[in-house]
């Protein structure tokens, strides 16, 4: 190899360990990560912070033994927390695993305490849901619910309050459900595509009306844990789906949901329910997922690797306490926002 092809390994060195601020931890380390030369724009429409609260409850320890364990909802929580943080860059995402009644409660009133204005809110559940025929309540069920004993359950009803306390301080809010009966949440029918979806003149207009939007797995009937085993739910396989190999810059909710419910009602079923809170303020606003993009210079985007890092807000103290990196099937609970995207190429 000629020197005129090797001489920029030096300087690419020393402006990596400039622009990460860590010079003397990097070099411990085995790898280069390259700092971007080009990186996306961010969010043409500006907003606050993208948060989320993703729950999962599969394993049920019912002592009547009336709620089972069910197959994949961790699983569907853990790669929607991955997608959202890693591809679509929410900042604060916690992620509860197998939540009692307390966990849920807890969570959701937490998040609100959190939430500022002019944030994007998105909350996932995935578990067993219950409808109570006599009354024609709906419920999520937690992990230590017993039996059919509604006073262990999660109604409806709290939900929604919860979910109106963190739409009166955010801008957009946007409840995805994934359990059975869970189109017993929605106040609203399914809002219509507008002919110019799609433009920026239309995301500028949605993105500055208030929304409050749910998507539900199905309306109040039976939905399925495990398609073709893998390993996901028929709705949230075809959610991830969506989202992964959405290529656009920006993504409403209504051409998720279009997107979503043909692919379910195509293949199972079932067929997802969408709508608004009624009550809760809405504005015919649209929650926009803003997909972030990263670009090394002569390397192609599908070459890319991106890692993204969680730093907190005293970085010395954040080093100091820096757990280590986690499997793949276990990713971090923190709450703490991301920061640092470095990619790393993979020549």
């Amino acid at each position: 190899m000629s020197r005129q092809r090797i001489w920029w390994w030096p300087v690419l060195l020393c402006a990596t360990a400039l622009a990460l601020g860590t010079s003397a931890h990097a070099q411990q380390k085995r790898g280069i990560a390259v700092e971007p030369v080009a990186r996306s724009e961010g969010n043409p429409l500006g907003g606050g912070t993208y948060r989320a609260l993703v729950i999962g409850n599969q394993r049920y320890a019912d002592p009547t033994g009336h709620w089972k364990s069910l197959e994949t909802p961790v699983r569907d929580a853990r790669a929607l927390y991955r997608v959202l943080r890693e591809e679509y860059g929410f900042e604060d995402v916690r992620l509860v695993e197998n939540a009692s009644r307390r966990d849920m409660l807890l969570a959701l009133h937490e998040l609100g305490k959190r939430v500022l204005a002019d944030d994007n809110v998105l909350i996932y559940y995935a578990g067993h849901g219950f409808l109570d025929p006599d009354t024609g309540r709906g419920y999520w069920v937690p992990v230590d619910a017993q039996g059919t004993d509604h006073t262990t359950f999660l109604r409806n009803s709290t939900i929604r309050d919860e979910l109106s306390i963190v739409a009166g301080r955010a801008q957009h809010t946007l409840l995805i459900s994934d359990s059975c009966f869970s189109g017993t949440l929605l106040r609203s029918a399914t809002r219509s595509m507008q002919r110019d979806i799609g433009s920026q003149r239309y995301y500028r207009q949605v993105a500055a009306k208030k929304s409050v939007q749910i998507l539900s797995a199905g309306g109040i009937e039976y939905v399925d844990d495990n398609y073709r085993n893998s390993g996901h739910s028929p709705f949230t396989y075809f959610l991830l789906n969506s989202l992964a190999h959405n290529r656009q810059n920006l993504l409403a909710t209504s051409e998720l949901v279009a997107d979503v419910t043909k692919a379910v009602a195509n293949n199972v079923d079932q067929v997802p329910q969408s709508g608004v809170l009624q009550g809760a303020g809405d504005e015919l606003g649209e929650f926009i997922f803003f997909r972030v993009d990263v670009h090394v210079e002569g390397v192609p985007a599908d070459r890319v690797k991106v890692k993204v890092n969680v730093i907190q807000a005293e970085p010395e103290a954040a080093e100091a306490a820096a757990p280590a990196a986690p499997v793949a099937d276990e990713p971090p609970t923190s709450d703490a926002p991301t920061r640092l995207i470095a990619p790393l190429p993979t020549l």
